[in-house]
């Protein structure tokens, strides 16, 4: 075998393996959640706004572009220890998602609705360290982000839902 092949075939194997290796990442949506939390980390707007479905980024420029902002701002501006934790939890595992409407529901006074790109989960990524909770319990510090995401196209994204403040 020349050098030559040998080194095509070198090639081919690493951009094979490469190939099968982005592959299994994007089968955990905890890769989504690592990628958000370094984006965030660094302040960097363009990255953050790649995490989330071209869809749902085109719908809020053009619908509710002071609401992108914000989202985009509040992201930049989260800061995450080193030692986070993250929870993937199902949409139909989360009592207050609605299916049927595609929205979440807090307190009744809050509705999130997704009205590009509905979540298939949610990713709760926690500060780390210890806290006491009301009842006395220990548990992981409290959520600094809470992501509706859903898998695309073999990738995994953050949508952004529309907040709504419901009436009395």
């Amino acid at each position: 075998m020349s050098i030559r092949a040998a080194s095509l075939l070198v090639a081919l194997c690493v951009t094979v393996s490469a190939s099968f290796e982005s592959a299994r990442h994007q089968e955990d949506p905890r890769v989504l959640a690592e990628a958000f939390v370094g984006a965030a980390n660094d302040g960097d707007r363009a990255a953050l706004e790649a995490l989330v479905h071209p869809d749902v980024v085109a719908y809020l420029m053009e619908q509710m572009p002071e609401r992108w902002e914000e989202v985009l701002s509040g992201w930049a501006e989260t800061r995450f220890d080193d030692d986070y934790h993250v929870t993937v939890r199902p949409a139909s595992d989360v009592e207050a998602y609605d299916e049927g409407t595609q929205a979440l529901i807090f307190a009744g006074k809050l509705r999130f609705r997704f009205p590009v790109l509905p979540p298939s989960h949610f990713l709760i990524i926690q500060k780390a360290g210890e806290i006491e909770s009301r009842d006395g319990r220990l548990g992981l510090g409290g959520p600094a982000a809470v992501e509706a995401v859903r898998q695309d196209g073999g990738r995994w994204y953050i949508t952004v839902p529309v907040v709504e403040i419901l009436p009395d």
